[in-house]
């Protein structure tokens, strides 16, 4: 359980900057659609910053603060980036 628990958080947090992104400009992907592009950024994010910090690719945070930023981050910018795949 403590190996899928950073996970879970980053995908919810992602789905909510997915969700945030979607507030903040409309993207077209629908909600559903700005949630899911949001939970896939929220995970990919930390495991970016994870490799750039040379951590071995795990999932940067789970439980500290900085983890759940750059999932909240990653998740806003993943629907952001979903809606401008989406109109090119």
């Amino acid at each position: 359980m403590e190996t899928i628990l950073p996970y879970l958080i980053n995908t919810l947090l992602g789905a909510g900057g997915g969700y945030l992104g979607n507030l903040l400009k409309k993207n077209g992907l629908g909600m559903i659609g700005n949630l899911l592009a949001g939970a896939v950024g929220g995970n990919v994010l930390p495991l970016i910053l994870g490799q750039l910090m040379n951590s071995g690719g795990e999932a940067a945070g789970g439980l500290d603060i900085v983890g759940m930023i750059s999932a909240l981050l990653g998740g806003g910018a993943g629907s952001l980036l979903g809606g401008l795949f989406k109109k090119a």
